[in-house]
């Protein structure tokens, strides 16, 4: 998943002269920000699952793809820096229309459900703490969402809700607390094993969607060129050596906390259902998780993290769907557009939230929903991932300044483990 860097945007978006509707899928800070976006309540029930289910065999996912992920992130940042356009620009401008407008209906229907999931898992997690219908809560939570949204720029209202992610460490501290078997921990994270499941299939396709999302790649984008347009150090040309080095920096080191959450998740799961030992496609508990360290707070710890980490990650699972609308519809940048952008995200936003009322009137469950967000994003990705890394080493599009093989090689890694992955859950489902 993509780690953002925040830099000029603070700056800009605290100035109360700018218009709410900014491209906020763009704006997203560094530390608990980072964290809370990166493991929204899709991440944590998918990680969660994967331990309890899995026990400690899907680790490696984690570990291996950290690499490649920092790989994306980077080309994301390049291709915008040089260009001056955000990806979904890029790609109506360089490829076949029915290639643009698959991005385009894959970010719409993936991230609207992504929200509706995110939306519901709010609402169901205030309910376990303070009782209630589920479904008001959920429309409360999501109305809530959209109100921050439109009337609290992005960088403000975050620096105060980054804090209640604080709650993810209680997976740290039970990992602490536990007996956990770190040679088998060791081994499993970093030597894959492949079992020709469809249960595995399908949950290594989530891991990798919630892992590697791409709707953070293409945010990642937008905030380039959100800086270039507000006078940033880049804006007159592609970032400097400096910059770059920076951004490298801080990529990895937030990648390398969100992912270090994302272990201690599946770490902990694995070792507090060792002896239940739920099957694939048993239900779980995910508050049951938290109990070795917070005992009875575990749902109030479980519900800041959830809440915490889903409005942190709504705007731009809605902002980049709305750009990625915006580039279908060629609208020129500008004030016209962000006001049109910003209509746009509150369609979409909406659209989520009367999902999630629905899915609680028809008593679905929350866990196993938000689980198949994170199915659909993974088998979603790969054309997605293709046309990036494409994109990266097309002259046309980026001149001389094309990515490094390096970066390329790893990105490629990621798309080819992807596919496999997906061409895999077929052959195992069909055959």
């Amino acid at each position: 998943m993509n780690r953002h860097p925040d830099k000029q945007a603070l700056r800009a978006n605290d100035k109360r002269t700018e218009r709410p509707a900014r491209s906020w899928a763009a704006d997203v800070g560094p530390g608990l920000t980072t964290l809370g976006t990166d493991n929204d309540p899709s991440g944590i029930a998918t990680y969660t699952l994967a331990g309890a289910w899995f026990r400690y065999d899907l680790l490696w996912v984690c570990i291996l793809s950290y690499p490649s992920m920092i790989a994306l992130q980077l080309i994301s940042a390049r291709v915008a820096s040089i260009t001056g356009k955000g990806l979904t620009d890029n790609m109506r401008e360089h490829y076949a229309p029915v290639f643009f407008y698959f991005g385009v209906a894959r970010f719409l229907i993936a991230n609207t459900f992504n929200i509706a999931v995110d939306v519901l898992a709010m609402g169901t997690a205030l309910h376990a703490v303070v009782g209630g219908s589920a479904a008001l809560l959920s429309l409360l939570c999501g109305a809530a969402s959209l109100v921050l949204q439109w009337c609290v720029p992005y960088a403000r209202y975050a620096r105060a809700v980054q804090w209640l992610v604080l709650g993810m460490f209680g997976y740290v501290g039970v990992v602490l607390w536990l007996q956990v078997p770190w040679h088998t921990v060791a081994i499993r994270a970093f030597v894959p094993r492949l079992v020709w499941t469809k249960d595995y299939t399908t949950m290594l396709l989530a891991l990798l969607g919630t892992t590697i999302s791409p709707y953070l790649l293409f945010s990642q984008a937008e905030q380039e060129v959100e800086e270039r347009k507000e006078g940033a150090p880049s804006a007159s040309s592609a970032r400097s050596d400096q910059e770059l080095r920076k951004l490298r920096k801080d990529t990895a080191l937030r990648t390398a906390l969100s992912n270090a959450v994302a272990l201690a998740i599946m770490i902990a799961s694995a070792a507090v259902f060792e002896f239940s030992h739920p099957s694939p496609g048993e239900r779980v508990r995910l508050e049951h998780v938290l109990e070795p360290f917070a005992h009875g707070f575990a749902p109030q710890v479980l519900a800041l993290a959830v809440i915490g980490s889903a409005l942190l990650a709504l705007p731009p699972l809605a902002g980049s769907a709305a750009q990625a609308a915006a580039s279908a519809f060629d609208w020129q940048r500008g004030e016209r557009r962000n006001t049109r952008i910003a209509f746009l995200l509150v369609v979409i936003t909406a659209i989520g939230i009367a999902l999630a009322v629905a899915m609680t009137m028809f008593s679905i469950d929350p866990v196993i929903a938000l689980y198949w967000s994170a199915v659909v994003n993974g088998m979603t990705m790969t054309p997605v991932l293709v046309l990036l890394v494409l994109l990266s080493s097309k002259r046309a599009a980026v001149g001389d300044l094309v990515a490094h093989w390096s970066l390329r090689m790893l990105c490629w890694l990621a798309t080819i483990v992807t596919g496999a992955a997906l061409v895999a859950h077929f052959i195992v489902e069909w055959v």
